[in-house]
């Protein structure tokens, strides 16, 4: 009878069991399994034959609910990467911002306004957000 559980596993591997159907699936395949072996089948002839009957699990699986869980899927993947987008370019602003504030308010009295290392270190810091808006463009071409 490992067999069947091993089926009703793999029923129930996509979507959690509700109200105990598993054991109710089980139960009732067993005996289907017991009538099978009351008319002469063997145990491994009844197990086949009950399985057979009942289907692949493949059969109880809606395509459509799975287009639509990986449509979410995808929905939630773009809403994070847009999430992270907008969060490095307003972080990228503000670390920009105190770079600027820092060579032209601070600094302004010493040598360093003819050295540009601001801008140079600004260049590398809107590598950030524009890294994350290749990935969400990437995402958004994956979409159907």
């Amino acid at each position: 009878m490992k067999d069947i559980d091993k089926f009703v596993q793999r029923v129930f591997k996509e979507s959690p069991p509700k109200d105990q159907s598993a054991e109710k699936l089980s139960e009732m395949l067993k005996e289907k399994v017991e009538d099978l072996k009351e008319e002469g089948y063997s145990e491994a002839q009844a197990i086949d034959r009950a399985i057979g009957e009942f289907g692949e699990a493949e059969d109880y699986h809606d395509p459509a609910l799975d287009r639509e869980k990986r449509r979410h899927q995808r929905f939630l993947t773009i809403k994070r990467h847009r999430n992270a987008l907008l969060f490095a370019a307003l972080a990228s602003l503000l670390i920009i911002s105190i770079l600027l504030l820092v060579n032209f308010v601070l600094l302004r009295d010493h040598e360093t306004l003819s050295h540009p290392w601001s801008l140079i270190v600004s260049i590398g810091v809107l590598f950030w957000p524009l890294s994350l808006l290749y990935r969400l463009l990437n995402k958004k071409d994956d979409l159907p």
